[in-house]
């Protein structure tokens, strides 16, 4: 009871992690079960907002300077829970639809940009948020900087009539942006282009399988697979999603970003040298769209941005956003999703459970005792049903 309240509880307070705030150019999501759910619990939490609390100007806008911090990606987590009662998911399991829902969170930090790269050891906070919302968000970041990049190479490496040949570093550049041109005629694919789950293949018309974004079992990377749903939560193992899509094999730089353990600035370089006497430092839009959809948890480790000291509410979530970032973080929940209690105890799986050997020795003793009860009760019905009516009437006859 303790978890599901902690997972409803988790779920209801990411207010924020509706897909709405990124244009998914990937198809991130369908209007699948797991959606509905999400969006009956996140109707019921109260909206993170910029606004500052009533009794202040209600209009005015709380200015969250990300500049100074950087994102790094912790880990990725299934959590699985019931839909009992659900018809639209198939809560009811009338038509053979699972009772369960898969959910998949990210865990992110923002680290003071001083210290991410040596341990992000203080000045830091954690964060909780939908993968498909983490993965469209790193994804488009990532592509704008490689188009960036590639421009600027183009435009910086071009051969004048004295040049013999490219720089080294003209060389490196243009060889990196024109193998990301012609990757598809080397009979590759952009993995960031498949993390939408859809239909793949069938195999001889009989059974239909899908490709989309996956865990890997520690939670460490993110990658394409094969999947036996539509909701891409059963994952086929021994088929290849670049296979099915006809290809040789995937390339991950852009989806390699969203799983990087790279600090990823927040702050908007300035490009113009023309204007740096007057550039005012800029939060990236991927980091504020990202920090405003996730759950947050900044006081434990003393964060110095933040909305925390200018919206209550964010503190009155704070316990229930940690306890439920500690629970994705702390083995909780194994890589499928499903409760795991203790190191070697009972782990729930739908369909059954396990039990250690004292478990299974009380087990036998328990059952063992209550066969000898039911045997000893049976033997004192048979005497006062029985016998003992026989030696009543002996002793009637005698007393006449």
């Amino acid at each position: 009871m303790y978890f599901s309240n902690l997972l409803l509880t988790g779920l209801a307070v990411l207010a924020g992690t509706s897909a709405a705030r990124f244009p998914l150019t990937n198809g991130i999501t369908k209007n699948t079960a797991e959606n509905k759910m999400k969006s009956k619990l996140l109707s019921k939490a109260k909206p993170l907002s910029r606004r500052l609390e009533d009794g202040d100007d209600a209009d005015a806008e709380v200015a969250i300077d990300l500049t100074g911090y950087s994102i790094v990606f912790e880990k990725c987590q299934y959590v699985k829970f019931y839909n009992v009662g659900d018809e639209d998911n198939g809560g009811n399991d009338e038509d053979g639809g699972s009772v369960l829902s898969t959910n998949k969170f990210v865990i992110f930090k923002l680290c003071n940009s001083n210290s991410c790269s040596s341990g992000c050891n203080y000045d830091y906070a954690e964060y909780v948020v939908d993968m498909d919302t983490y993965v469209a968000a790193l994804i488009e970041m990532k592509q704008e900087s490689v188009e960036n990049t590639c421009g600027t190479c183009q435009e910086n490496c071009q051969l004048d009539d004295d040049a013999a040949q490219y720089s080294s570093d003209c060389q490196t550049c243009m060889d990196t942006c024109d193998s990301y041109d012609n990757l598809e005629e080397n009979g590759y694919g952009d993995a960031s282009e498949y993390t939408e789950c859809q239909q793949a293949a069938n195999d001889d018309d009989a059974n239909a399988y899908y490709t989309g974004a996956y865990c890997s079992n520690d939670g460490s990377q993110i990658s394409i697979g094969v999947f036996s749903d539509e909701n891409c939560s059963s994952r086929v193992s021994g088929k290849s999603a670049a296979t099915m899509a006809g290809l040789s094999g995937f390339s991950d730089h852009i989806l390699s970003a969203t799983y990087s353990s790279d600090c990823i600035s927040c702050l908007v370089e300035n490009d113009d040298e023309d204007q740096a006497d007057d550039y005012e430092p800029e939060t990236a839009e991927t980091c504020q769209e990202l920090y405003d959809a996730a759950g947050k948890c900044e006081s434990p480790t003393s964060f110095a941005g933040g909305y925390l000291s200018y919206y209550s509410s964010q503190a009155s979530n704070e316990d229930d956003i940690c306890n439920f970032i500690s629970s994705l973080d702390s083995g909780t929940y194994d890589q499928s999703g499903e409760i795991v209690i203790g190191d070697g105890g009972v782990s729930y799986r739908s369909g059954g459970s396990g039990a250690t050997g004292g478990q299974k020795f009380f087990l036998t003793v328990l059952i063992l005792g209550t066969i000898g009860l039911a045997g000893y009760a049976a033997m004192l019905h048979q005497q006062i049903t029985g016998g003992s009516t026989d030696g009543l009437g002996k002793q009637g006859g005698a007393l006449a």
